[in-house]
Order: C-alpha cells, then sequence, then structure tokens
C-alpha cells in the first residue's frame, strides 16, 4: 500500500503521439509503472520551466526524472536548474529514482 506517500514526476520530455494516444502522456507510463494504491503523484514539466517550489518539494516523499533527447551535461537553462534542484534534493535525504537522462 501507498500510505498516503506523495511522489512528482520530473518531465525531460515532450509527449510522443503514441504515448500521449496509450497513456495520456510520459507522465501516466511512469505512474502506471511505479504508482501503488493510496500514493499521489505530480507531474512537473521541467523542460517547460515548471519545477516545484521550496514548499511542494518538502512535501513529496521522492521524485522520478524522466528520459529525454537533451544532453544531461548541457547548458540549457532548465537542465542548470534541474541540476540545482538534484543537489538540493540530495541535500533534504529525498528519494530520486533516474531514467535514462535523469540516471545521467
Amino acid at each position: 500500500m501507498g500510505d498516503g506517500k506523495r511522489f512528482a514526476v520530473l518531465l525531460c520530455a515532450e509527449d510522443s503521439d503514441y504515448v500521449k494516444k496509450r497513456y495520456g502522456g510520459y507522465y501516466g507510463v511512469f505512474v502506471e509503472m511505479l504508482a501503488e494504491e493510496g500514493e499521489a503523484w505530480e507531474v512537473f514539466k521541467v523542460a517547460n520551466g515548471e519545477f516545484p517550489d521550496d514548499d511542494e518539494i518538502a512535501n513529496f516523499d521522492g521524485f522520478v526524472i524522466t528520459g529525454s533527447c537533451n544532453d544531461a551535461h548541457g547548458n540549457d537553462v532548465w537542465i542548470c536548474k534541474l541540476i540545482a534542484l538534484l543537489k538540493k534534493l540530495d541535500s533534504l535525504n529525498k528519494k530520486v529514482l533516474g531514467i535514462c537522462f535523469g540516471h545521467q
């Protein structure tokens, strides 16, 4: 059981047409694979500049960083902001799961 835990998906890519049709977007793929009953899941489209604020961060038990077509070591503004967020999550001992780009 999920025990009321909250998780955030940090979406680092645009949804493909297939994934939108089949799952409602990449967010739906991750929730379908990972969510347990009683958990709450939210999405932040970080590639579009949508990030959780400090109050929101505190309320999440864990974060999932998705794949992307972008270079994980690039200097795009959103990637630099994501790196800063990951450092903050680490300092707060938050659980983080990175997939492909998100793992790098």
